[in-house]
């Protein structure tokens, strides 16, 4: 993990041999928030496990199945400086938002290598890959912060800021864009909404801690 003031980020995306650890318990539904009661499995669909990527970004995981993995690392998934959920309209306030704090360096920078968007360093529609890469396999998609990687691009990451803790319909944010964004959307003040039980192929997640 990085250390960024008073709380600590994931340096990488979770990867598929993470999240496989964190299955080989087999981790109880019931401990999961009210917010999460439909859901029924922590196991990703769609031909889990990812039989020779280990080192990917684990994909295709709900809001639920992201904050129950960080939750069982005994971490939280990344929510508000000073602790709890990011309240929704602050994800580009760096004094609140734990993910823009860490990506954006206290709002200093528009991406976090630098300030003007290249196509050549993270891994967005533009590099053409039309998929995850092995999480830090590309060492310039870096910063914020030195030592953090993907930041921008690979794969949307899950934040713990929702607009209601209602169920499974609720609006949560994923942040960071994907390897099928363009530039202007891998921007550190970004935040993409989906439903809390929205699964794709490009959305994963990084945990934080206090």
């Amino acid at each position: 993990m990085v250390t960024i003031g008073a709380y600590r980020i994931d340096a990488t995306e979770v990867t598929n041999a993470q999240y496989a650890a964190f299955l080989a318990t087999t981790p109880c539904l019931a401990d999961q928030p009210p917010e999460c009661s439909w859901n029924g499995s922590f196991t990703p669909p769609n031909g889990w496990p990812a039989f020779g990527r280990d080192d990917y970004p684990v994909a295709f995981v709900n809001w639920c199945d992201a904050h129950a993995y960080c939750k069982w690392a005994g971490k939280h998934l990344c929510g508000e400086i000073g602790g709890g959920p990011t309240p929704f309209s602050d994800y580009a306030n760096p004094t609140k938002d734990q993910w823009y704090n860490a990506c954006s360096v206290s709002a200093t920078l528009r991406y976090p290598y630098g300030a003007t968007y290249d196509a050549a360093v993270c891994n967005g529609l533009d590099m053409g890959l039309d998929d995850a890469v092995p999480v830090a396999s590309l060492r310039a998609c870096v910063g914020g912060y030195a030592g953090l990687y993907d930041m921008s691009g690979n794969v949307w990451e899950w934040e713990d800021s929702c607009g209601a803790s209602l169920g499974e319909s609720d609006t949560c944010h994923t942040r960071g864009g994907s390897f099928w964004t363009t530039g202007n959307i891998m921007r550190c003040n970004f935040a993409s909404d989906r439903t809390r039980s929205n699964v794709a192929r490009n959305i994963g997640f990084r945990c934080c801690a206090d």
